[in-house]
């Protein structure tokens, strides 16, 4: 491998390294679920409040409610004893009420309408929080397969397939001489511990050396057996 190869391979890893390191797929993923759950629990807690506020405007609106009844009873009750000065007391108490009423209508119908819409709002973004939820496990999968799919082409491209082509070539022959070299070997040893084959040349030398042997070997049976005969009356 040339080192300007070995270099561009160095680089380009690192580079790989230093984006995994800025925009890392998986932590980014867990980063948007995170801000999703974020907003939800924001949403959820303005929509509480909301609920409160609705709440405050009906009492208001019920407490004035009662409120007018009171002082209509009691200017009626003022007339009947001819104190008009307290049945104009209480008939005015009565319009501030009336007015007080309206608007605290207003802002009940209007806070009933604020919270139907954060609630619309929240139960869509859960429904998108939802979704990203199950994306989420295929695109981490997905994530995976890309991420060694990539390192896997690095380790391929930093090895030189060339040079273990050739050192696999050169393992491949030497392994071929020495099965050769032991077929060789295996076929001597069963060649010379068979017997002679026909049209062997006997050496004189050893021929001659192996009949001494042979008579020296016969004598002491011979002499034995005469040894072993009775002589004759």
């Amino acid at each position: 491998m040339s080192i300007f190869k070995r270099v561009e391979d160095i680089t380009m890893a690192t580079l790989h390294e230093v984006l995994d390191r800025v925009e890392d797929p998986v932590a980014m993923l867990n980063q948007y679920m995170r801000d999703m759950e974020s907003e939800i629990s924001r949403a959820e807690v303005s929509i509480a409040r909301q609920v409160a506020m609705e709440k405050k405007w009906s009492l208001l609106v019920g407490e004035t409610q009662e409120r007018m009844e009171k002082r209509s009873r009691q200017a009626e009750l003022a007339v009947d004893m001819g104190e008009e000065e307290v049945a104009r007391r209480a008939l005015e108490d009565k319009q501030t009420c009336e007015v007080k009423i309206e608007e605290y209508r207003n802002n009940h119908q209007m806070a009933k309408q604020q919270t139907s819409m954060l609630r619309e709002q929240l139960q869509e973004l859960k429904e998108k929080f939802y979704e990203m939820r199950n994306k989420k496990a295929a695109l981490l999968a997905r994530a995976n397969v890309a991420r060694t799919s990539r390192q896997m082409n690095v380790v391929m491209n930093s090895i030189d397939t060339e040079s273990a082509a050739k050192g696999f070539a050169r393992m491949e022959e030497k392994i071929l001489m020495m099965e050769a070299d032991a077929e060789a070997r295996q076929y001597m040893r069963a060649h010379y511990s068979s017997a002679m084959p026909a049209g062997y040349n006997p050496n004189p030398r050893v021929e001659e050396e192996l009949s001494r042997l042979k008579e020296a070997r016969k004598k002491p049976s011979q002499t034995e057996n005469s040894a072993t005969k009775l002589p004759e009356k």
